[in-house]
C-alpha cells in the first residue's frame, strides 16, 4: 500500500490499533524454556507498523525506537478505546502534508475523568519490508500522557 492509495486514517488507524493491543511483558526466566505463551499483540503490531531505524519526538523530547515503544505503553494505560474520536481538518489532519508525511488528531476522555485528551501526530513514512511503515513519528500533546 503507498501513501497516494492509503485511507486518509492511514495513521490514526495505526495509532488506535496499537492503543487497543494488549501488551504482554514476559518477566525473564533464567533461560529456561516455558513453552508457547500468551502473544504480545502490542509488539507485534509496533514491529509491523514501525521500521527498524524508526524514531521520533514526543512532546518536544527526542526518542530512538525503544523510547517510542515505551512511550506508546504508557500512552496505553491511559487510553479509552470506548471513547476515542479521530479529529480530521480539511487539508490537514489525516491527509498527507506532503510526500510520505501524515498527520492526525485523535482525542478521548481517560476512564475515571472528565477532562478530555488531545493528542496530535505526525509521521513520515516509508516502504520498509514491501510495506509502509513509520520513520520517523512526532507527538503533541499532555506530556504526562507519555511517562512511565
Amino acid at each position: 500500500m503507498s501513501i497516494a492509495t492509503s485511507s486518509n486514517h492511514w495513521l490514526s488507524d495505526c495509532l488506535c490499533d496499537l492503543m487497543a493491543s494488549p501488551h504482554v511483558a514476559m518477566p525473564p526466566h533464567g533461560g529456561m524454556h516455558l513453552g508457547p505463551g500468551p502473544v504480545d499483540v502490542f509488539t507485534t503490531r509496533f514491529n509491523q507498523y514501525f521500521g527498524r531505524d524508526a524514531r521520533g519526538t514526543l512532546c518536544g523530547r527526542p526518542v530512538d525506537r525503544e523510547g517510542l515503544k515505551t512511550g506508546l505503553l504508557a500512552l496505553q494505560k491511559r487510553w479509552n478505546p470506548e471513547a476515542v474520536k479521530v479529529m480530521d481538518e480539511p487539508g490537514l489532519h489525516g491527509f498527507p502534508l506532503a510526500r510520505n508525511m501524515l498527520t492526525t488528531e485523535v482525542e478521548w476522555t481517560p476512564q475515571g475523568s472528565a477532562v478530555p485528551e488531545v493528542v496530535i501526530a505526525e509521521a513520515s513514512i516509508g516502504e520498509e519490508g514491501g510495506h509502509e511503515q513509520i520513520r520517523f513519528l512526532k507527538m503533541e500533546g499532555n506530556s504526562a500522557l507519555f511517562r512511565v
